[in-house]
């Protein structure tokens, strides 16, 4: 059977943002004959950054400017706040009257119409038809999905043989209460489309599956995963080594590691990394520089994904802190583990599958005090080397990226043979 998968990002290959693609592409590619990606939303003339295997196929869709086109979305959108466009009732009724709800609502339908009209597009020159069986695969369970549904509908049109629909799902595009109106649009026309939704977390399968429970056996989890590590062992000079990682935004609450370092005792040393940016960082600086002076604090920015592997191969960690208010399933936590580094995480999201029982690491209410977050990180470093087994042990059983997206490819295959 010739396969095709068309693929659907928002930001990779041609810039950050979607990195653990880069491990799954491959396993992928050796599933299917041909990949064709399509980024959406970026700006034209932007080149790949991360290399592909040869048998897929990159484009960046993108027709103009990416803040332009996102104005012209906007006001594109603005008579759906006035009338009813075309959708199941469902949709129609938690947009409601609200006229917030009703902008975002047209605003994300002329995107999809955009993304789906660029797509298409770029499609003009490929034969889908030589092909057996044609699987969509959204990476985000947003616009990119939404246009994914729209494609379904027109590939099979065009003679595409055994055209399915299927979306991961993650944290933003699932948690309807990240964004200021606790809305995400056309869930049920999505979900009518879709094949099969994937997950990444347990917590975020189960909100879906309540929310949608005529879709119930479509929605599915499907974990994300770290590539393999190194098992390294802890600190042996009695420094207590800190690292966080992630987008320096209001939402990971990282001034809360700041707030805790603050309450150790002072005879502790400690050290704490920070990687990532974003618009906060330059107030942590800041605030950093007034800590006490039993404590360093290095804030190295942005780091690729391959940098990051390597920090935490060449660095003693003791252990990885996530403070944030909402996530799905943080791949930084697994990536952490995967080199022996316990972790103390919020109970936000997927979290708490991160956790085996309390052997790899703490977990935190969402509303942990920071004397808790001090007393969590003291308390792993005391766990030792039994609990930097356990989190290497977890990340081998659960999270490795090689045996998760193996699992997911052949599940995407297995729809062929079920069709």
């Amino acid at each position: 059977m010739k396969r095709a998968l068309v693929l659907l990002t928002t930001a990779f290959p041609f810039a950050p943002g979607e990195p653990y693609l880069e491990a799954e592409l491959p396993i992928l590619s050796q599933r299917f004959d041909h990949i064709f990606l399509f980024t959406i939303g970026l700006t034209p003339g932007m080149a790949p950054v991360v290399s592909t295997p040869n048998n897929v196929t990159v484009c960046n869709c993108a027709a103009q400017e990416a803040k332009q086109a996102k104005l012209r979305d906007a006001f594109a959108g603005l008579p759906f706040v006035f009338s009813q466009p075309h959708l199941p009732r469902a949709d129609l009724r938690e947009a409601g009257r609200s006229p917030a709800k009703r902008a975002f609502l047209g605003y994300f339908l002329s995107r999809t119409e955009r993304f789906t009209r660029e797509i298409t597009d770029c499609l003009q020159c490929v034969d889908l038809s030589v092909f057996d069986s044609v699987t969509l695969y959204s990476y985000w369970l947003f616009t990119a999905a939404s246009a994914a549904a729209e494609l379904k509908m027109i590939l099979q049109k065009r003679g595409a043989k055994q055209v399915r629909f299927v979306s991961r799902a993650h944290g933003y595009d699932v948690y309807a209460a990240r964004n200021a109106l606790s809305y995400l649009p056309c869930r049920t026309a999505i979900l009518e489309q879709a094949d099969a939704v994937f997950v990444c977390s347990q917590d975020g399968r189960d909100l879906l599956r309540g929310a949608y429970p005529q879709y119930r056996d479509k929605i599915r989890t499907a974990y994300l995963g770290a590539e393999k590590g190194v098992y390294r062992r802890g600190s042996a000079d009695g420094v207590l080594r800190i690292v966080s990682c992630g987008r320096a935004i209001a939402l990971k609450r990282i001034e809360r590691i700041d707030a805790a370092l603050r309450l150790l005792p002072k005879t502790q040393r400690a050290e704490w990394t920070h990687i990532g940016d974003g618009p906060v960082l330059r107030t942590l600086r800041q605030k950093a520089q007034t800590l006490p002076g039993n404590i360093t604090v290095h804030f190295p920015g942005a780091m690729a994904h391959t940098d990051v592997l390597r920090y935490y191969r060449t660095h003693a960690v003791d252990v990885f802190v996530s403070a944030s208010r909402s996530e799905g399933l943080p791949v930084s936590a697994m990536e952490a583990m995967a080199f022996g580094v316990p972790i103390v995480v919020t109970r936000a999201g997927g979290c708490a599958e991160l956790i085996d029982g309390g052997s790899n690491g703490i977990l935190l209410p969402q509303d942990f005090s920071d004397r808790a977050l001090a007393q969590a990180m003291q308390s792993v470093q005391r766990g030792g080397e039994e609990m930097r087994l356990a989190a290497f042990r977890v990340q081998q059983m659960k999270f490795d990226a090689q045996k998760n997206y193996a699992a997911f490819a052949e599940v995407l295959c297995a729809q062929d043979k079920d069709g």
